[in-house]
């Protein structure tokens, strides 16, 4: 499985090494790809292991507050002519 994360801040080289080392204790955690001066985070995961919310729990805790992400209204059908 795979799990994107929004961070608040883009992280510099030494928040890397620390979001890669956070990452790495979660039990189940396969692959990160935390890029330097990105804000984004991936990680693929064994879903039997772990779980989406913990690894993000586990970020904010570590201090690389997250962006809460909206959910998206559901696509329009077209019926209603825009209103």
């Amino acid at each position: 499985m795979e799990h994107s994360l929004a961070l608040s801040a883009a992280l510099d080289h030494p928040a890397a090494e620390k979001m890669f080392a956070v990452l790495r204790r979660v039990p189940g955690v396969r692959a990160v790809e935390a890029p330097t001066g990105s804000s984004r985070v991936h990680v693929q995961y064994d879903d039997d292991l772990t779980t989406p919310q913990e690894i993000s729990s586990m970020v904010a805790r570590a201090g690389f507050p997250l962006l809460k992400v909206a959910a998206s209204p559901a696509p329009c059908c077209g019926s209603c002519s825009g209103w």
